[in-house]
């Protein structure tokens, strides 16, 4: 193996394993998945150019290397790591993890996250936040997938004479794919292989350069120490060596190190160039390429990356000390299966390796059986914090599901039920001279009754529509576009006295302000809209944004970390710099009888929000970004207000 490729590798995992342990310091450091897979493009397109692909037996011999290579270590650490889940993780946690785990044994992780990610009210699930053990193998389901297909790519390559030809493909390859990468949800995008494949291209591009142009590569802007002196200025200042051009490319990949965020439509693709040239130009002179200590940690960075994300999520804590020790850890059992194991297994013929395969999976499947069965896996909590905790796990069921609305609904269908709309109520008239109506997304469920009861009946009629991606005020997607549709419709049918609007809003409303701002544009031109229908329009303002899956986290710290709880409040400044633009828009719109009413102060102390009840140690907040019913009750106060500043006026 090239010792520069070695050395790229190193720093991937190296990037990897610093994001995780430290992700809002090196917050581009999960760049280094995109260096592994430029990587596995160049080694895959080297294989698979050496011999000719022409009968089913080339095919098999391909998935037999790749399978012996990945699957024997992989199907070990998952194994542990299942056994480890159930000693040190809590019950609560186990369903979600047992559903990642078996995903991760089908090598289809990716796509349990993508089909977490389209449900609102999944897609905590997913995230690394909800203590999701297996997460991070959704890269090795990626490279699996792109091994199935690979195959069947260099196969239709294989008909074109001309590297030049090869070259041109798996360029548009790239080309296009980035285009997709671009202009799909990002979150997709992020997960599904096809859609990473221009990635993985940019490898056969390192290749198939070297193939067309030997001469140039082998050359690339040499400048000789002997250069004559009659050189022109200009093309001394346009000549880079070899060497310069290497060291920039390195500096391009040291942006995962840096500690503030890069949009990713900026620097993937120019990690993944830079790490494509890299490859390409192989350098034998670059002290960092040559590094014995990096081509170690290359050596050991596929089992480092199955093994650290596990242990980090076990065993991290807020002090040094246990960083360090996760550090200690993740470096010892990579050293210890890499050449115990892996060393081992990767000398043994097919006779030894499909035995041993078969061994582990065999293995896993009665594990997974077992985990689900027998007993001898329960686990019980102190029985001191036994109420406690029993008391937050209900939080687990939305407030709108433990606390059934007072007043059953004497219309149920505002509009054409569908999967976008979340509920829809007409309550009984009451004994007031206004109408409400009250919209958003699902922020309306979380604390529409809240905010019904303090109005005591005070009003002639009340509705409610809650609508997947409902902001009311803006769109960014066609789904939300959808719902303004829908809202604007609701407004100009019933033409309420009141207009609530009661949304979180998206992360795209977030984006730093600019002139002549288009969010601020579309506030305004639907705020003008409803003036002219509603007499006045009450909206949520700005809230901190908690981690998806904060319940879980809560929860583990509650009953393993008890004395790290206040780790989890929010900071201030923080929360505050991320609401900054939202409050902006939100402060510059136009309108003459609009009103918000703000929840944020209520959690906020000193210069924390804080997220759970010091006494009673019961959560504000749920896995969804929702408020408990706790959470919800601290903002009783708010709601009374402004629930008696509306009908002052009516």
């Amino acid at each position: 193996m090239r010792k520069d490729i070695q050395c790229l590798r190193g720093i991937a995992i190296v990037c990897v394993f610093i994001y995780h342990l430290f992700p809002t310091l090196f917050v581009n450091g999960f760049l280094g998945v995109d260096v592994f897979f430029v990587i596995s493009g160049y080694l895959m397109a080297k294989n698979l150019t050496k011999t000719k692909l022409s009968k089913v037996s080339d095919f098999i011999s391909f998935y037999y290397r790749r399978f012996k290579r990945i699957l024997p270590v992989y199907y070990l650490v998952i194994l542990v790591t299942v056994i480890l889940l159930r000693i040190y993780y809590e019950d609560f946690l186990w369903g979600n993890n047992d559903r990642y785990g078996l995903a991760s044994l089908c090598l289809v992780t990716n796509q349990l996250i993508i089909h977490d990610q389209a449900d609102y009210f999944r897609e905590f699930q997913a995230e690394r936040s909800s203590l999701n053990i297996f997460v991070h193998l959704w890269s090795l389901s990626v490279e699996m997938q792109f091994y199935l297909l690979v195959p069947f790519i260099f196969f239709g390559l294989q008909h074109y004479k001309k590297e030049t030809c090869k070259l041109m493909t798996v360029s548009i390859i790239s080309i296009f794919g980035f285009v997709g990468f671009a202009l799909v949800n990002s979150a997709f995008a992020f997960n599904f292989m096809f859609l990473r494949l221009w990635q993985f291209s940019a490898g056969f591009i390192a290749l198939f350069w070297t193939k067309s142009f030997p001469s140039q590569v082998a050359k690339i802007s040499e400048k000789s120490e002997n250069s004559d002196v009659s050189e022109n200025k200009f093309q001394k200042f346009c000549s880079v060596s070899k060497e310069d051009s290497v060291m920039l490319a390195l500096t391009v990949i040291s942006l995962c190190a840096l500690p503030t965020k890069i949009d990713v439509l900026i620097s993937r693709p120019m990690v993944t160039a830079a790490t494509a040239f890299i490859i390409a130009v192989e350098s034998k002179d670059n002290q960092i390429l040559e590094s014995r200590t990096l081509s170690y940690i290359g050596d050991i960075s596929y089992v480092m990356y199955l093994v650290h994300w596990p242990i980090i999520s076990i065993f991290i804590e807020s002090t040094l000390k246990s960083h360090l020790f996760c550090i200690m850890i993740t470096l010892v059992a990579s050293i210890i299966l890499h050449h115990l194991f892996e060393k081992q297994y990767l000398q043994m013929n097919w006779k030894g390796v499909v035995p041993l395969v078969l061994v582990l999976i065999l293995g896993n499947a009665y594990l997974q059986y077992s985990i689900r069965n027998d007993k001898f896996w329960q686990m019980s909590v102190p029985d001191e914090i036994q109420d406690i905790v029993a008391q937050n796990k209900v939080f687990f069921n939305y407030i709108w599901k433990t606390e059934p609305q007072i007043d059953e609904c004497i219309e149920k269908e505002l509009v054409p039920p569908s999967n976008e709309i979340y509920g829809q109520c007409r309550f009984p008239p009451g004994k007031g001279n206004m109408s409400i109506l009250m919209i958003g997304n699902s922020y309306v469920m979380n604390l529409g009754e809240h905010i019904r009861a303090h109005f005591n009946y005070n009003y002639s009629d009340y509705r409610y529509i809650a609508i997947s991606e409902g902001y009311a005020l803006y769109t960014d997607s066609a789904l939300s576009s959808g719902a303004l549709e829908i809202t604007r419709q609701q407004v100009e049918k019933y033409k309420p006295d009141v207009l609530l609007i009661v949304a979180r809003f998206s992360a795209a409303f977030k984006t730093k302000y600019e002139e002549n701002d288009g969010y601020l544009q579309q506030i305004n031109e639907n705020i003008a809209f409803y003036e002219k229908f509603v007499k006045t329009v009450y909206i949520l303002d700005a809230h901190p944004m908690y981690p998806l899956g904060f319940l879980n986290l809560y929860l583990h710290y509650l009953i393993q970390k008890p004395d790290e709880l206040e780790h989890l409040n929010l900071n201030k400044k923080k929360a505050e710099k991320e609401m900054n633009f939202v409050k902006k828009r939100l402060n510059m719109m136009k309108c003459t009888e609009c009103h918000f009413f703000d929840l944020s102060h209520v959690f906020l102390e000193n210069d924390k929000y804080l997220t759970f009840d010091r006494d009673t140690q019961l959560s504000y907040v749920d896995n969804s970004i929702h408020l408990t019913s706790a959470g919800v009750k601290k903002c009783d106060p708010v709601f009374k207000k402004m629930a008696e500043e509306i009908m002052s006026k009516f």
